[in-house]
């Protein structure tokens, strides 16, 4: 099945249908041996012994995400050989986001995904006749809030950017008034910056190292982006007002002590040094603004990063009297490429800037502008 393709399920493994794993008896076990075969390198063979494996927290998250699944069923008196798709959509609607909400789409396909990898697996050895999870995974993907390629979220109107970029420095103010002596702003102001100015990936943005960022005599700011997955890397120009955010932030940041966590250090880890930094203590750093009072951990975590961003999305919105659907970064990294579309860029140049290595996006935001078509040379 083309399921299959699409599954990153990387094993050293030569099970068969005698698997000595006990899939049907303890799902929890049989998956936690099984994860620890697992490489996340694509190309990774049963013959390349030297395959990277995934992190030991990779795979507890993993765990945490199947280990959830595998306690719905039992409390159902479900056996992983009697699992239908309406189990797996029943267990999806029963997950729950921040203050009891019904959990987002990306949590959703979160789980999903890691599902159905261990299905496909199962079902890839003879354990099971068929992946019951491709068919709902492959739903989800054709949902239109899942379809952010073939019907990108744009914001209303050109003017959003320019009034987001006022909305971050308001903020910016409100916080260093709130909390003086705390580094979490200038820190807020640089990621929420750096997305509209630069149309960098959320992923991305949690990568950047502080070395990637080159304050230039002109008064703008080189940003080298690392890419992510399918994002590829590539160098991005900076206006004087990010350029000033970035180096606030920088000052800010070579006054902190940036502390190993207990995860890390647990896991005897590389050093992480990150742009962008967490708050040491987590009960402070629970808060959007909170925190920035001590130490610094590194990197930031990614959903505190997308809240940063998401709070200036939300806060623009209502200042121009607009609603929308989506508030995430991915809605200004799409208004970052309306922009360029808008100035006269090809298809093929904004494509560059996005780090895309197809048109395809670019193309769905220009139709989406009712704008003419811009392949480029």
């Amino acid at each position: 099945m083309i399921y299959r393709a699409m599954a990153r399920t990387y094993a050293f493994t030569t099970e068969t249908a005698g698997d000595p794993l006990p899939w049907l008896q303890d799902p929890v076990e049989a998956h936690r041996r099984w994860r620890s075969t697992l490489s996340w390198k694509r190309d990774a063979s049963a013959a390349d012994a030297d395959a990277p494996l995934y992190a030991e927290h990779s795979n507890k998250l993993y765990q945490s995400f199947w280990g959830k699944f595998c306690r719905w069923l039992a409390g159902r008196s479900l056996k992983l050989d009697a699992v239908r798709q309406t189990h797996i959509e029943a267990f999806l609607k029963s997950l729950e986001g921040r203050h009891g909400a019904p959990a987002s789409v990306r949590t959703m396909r979160t789980y999903l995904a890691e599902i159905d990898r261990v299905f496909t697996h199962l079902h890839a050895i003879g354990i099971l006749d068929a992946n019951p999870a491709a068919t709902v995974l492959a739903r989800k993907r054709r949902a239109p809030e899942s379809q952010f390629e073939t019907d990108p979220p744009l914001p209303p109107g050109p003017g959003f950017l320019k009034a987001y970029e006022k909305t971050a420095l308001r903020m910016f103010r409100e916080e260093r008034a709130e909390l003086p002596r705390a580094w979490t702003p200038a820190r807020n102001l640089a990621l929420r910056l750096i997305v509209a100015e630069c149309g960098l990936k959320l992923s991305e943005i949690c990568k950047l190292i502080p070395r990637n960022v080159t304050i230039q005599p002109d008064g703008t700011v080189l940003i080298r982006s690392p890419g992510h997955r399918q994002v590829v890397t590539r160098p991005l120009v900076g206006r004087p007002l990010l350029a000033r955010a970035m180096q606030g932030w920088l000052d800010a940041r070579r006054g902190l002590r940036i502390v190993q966590t207990r995860r890390a250090r647990a896991e005897d880890g590389r050093r992480s040094n990150r742009l962008f930094l967490g708050q040491a203590d987590r009960v402070m750093s629970a808060e959007l603004v909170g925190g920035g009072l001590g130490d610094a951990c590194s990197p930031v975590a990614p959903d505190l990063a997308e809240r940063v961003i998401t709070s200036c999305v939300k806060r623009t919105l209502e200042s121009l009297g607009h609603e929308a659907a989506f508030h995430g970064p991915q809605l200004v990294r799409n208004a970052y490429a309306a922009r360029l579309i808008r100035d006269g860029m090809s298809d093929a140049e904004v494509s560059g800037l996005l780090g895309m290595r197809t048109t395809f996006t670019a193309r769905a935001i220009r139709t989406k502008l009712g704008l003419p078509d811009g392949a480029g040379p």
